[in-house]
């Protein structure tokens, strides 16, 4: 994302001290951007003094133009949004890069600040129409990348220990996110949704043999891994040469409503 420097000293009747940190804090922010760096520290720093300031009895000596892309808006709120935007990205890349047992409150933390832009948007009454088709400006998208990080949460809880519940959480939750804003990265979503398969076959009793093949039929189809390849072939030696189980299965993974994902969210959070 790309913007310009704000001297917030300048534009606001406030503790100067705070504003000229403020400002700082932003050319901070901005230089991560640039130097593609994770700058959430000093991101966090900067959010907590603009949300500071938003809340209080502060006056304007002069409308601020916020920009974001070659896109503006003097509400603050569009700022608010940016802001949130990259505390979420860089808070899952932070997660990404830890142990599970470490990762798992970054990956939080990240889907928390999305449901907080959710927030932010339903307080925005006025939009000009020059930025009201933006993704940033729609709660789908966010509620999008809510459920994306939320996937992940689940997935760095199967990374830790492998079980059915936990990567089909994920799976449900990533296809969702599909379903509701098609633009993001789902490279992912074939991948979880064999290893939910997977896992389904593996929880079938041995005179399943046949559906536990017909499973990992459709989890090939998906994911052409050495993991899947290994399990599919592993039990359809066995229905071929002792259980004669005919291949076929009714068995499908259910789809999370819109309502039922919100719960999970809510709990990640």
């Amino acid at each position: 994302m790309q913007t310009t420097p704000i001297y917030f000293e300048r534009y606001v009747d406030h503790d100067s001290k705070k504003l000229i940190r403020m400002s700082e804090l932003r050319r901070k922010v901005v230089q991560s951007l640039e130097l593609n760096k994770n700058g959430y520290e000093h991101c966090m720093e900067y959010y907590t003094h603009l949300d500071n300031i938003m809340s209080s009895n502060a006056k304007l000596n002069s409308a601020i133009l916020f920009v974001w892309n070659n896109n503006n808006s003097s509400c603050w709120k569009f700022e608010k949004l940016h802001i949130l935007k990259l505390l979420s990205h860089w808070s899952h890349d932070l997660a990404v890069d830890k142990p599970p047992k470490e990762a798992k409150d970054w990956f939080s933390k990240a889907v928390g600040f999305e449901i907080e832009s959710i927030k932010t948007l339903r307080t925005y009454s006025w939009r000009d129409s020059s930025i009201s088709g933006l993704p940033i400006m729609q709660d789908r998208y966010h509620l999008s990348m809510a459920l994306i990080y939320a996937s992940d949460y689940f997935f760095n809880m199967y990374t830790f220990k492998e079980s059915y519940l936990p990567v089909k959480k994920s799976y449900q939750l990533l296809e969702l996110a599909s379903r509701l804003w098609k633009k993001n990265d789902y490279e992912q979503l074939n991948i979880r949704h064999a290893l939910t398969l997977k896992h389904m076959a593996e929880d079938l009793d041995d005179d399943n043999c046949g559906e536990k093949v017909a499973l990992m039929e459709q989890a090939l189809k998906l994911d052409n891994s050495e993991e899947i390849h290994k399990a599919h072939n592993l039990w359809s030696q066995q229905n071929d040469s002792v259980y004669y189980d005919v291949v076929k299965t009714d068995k499908t993974i259910s789809c999370l409503s819109v309502r039922d994902s919100f719960q999970n969210l809510l709990n990640i959070a």
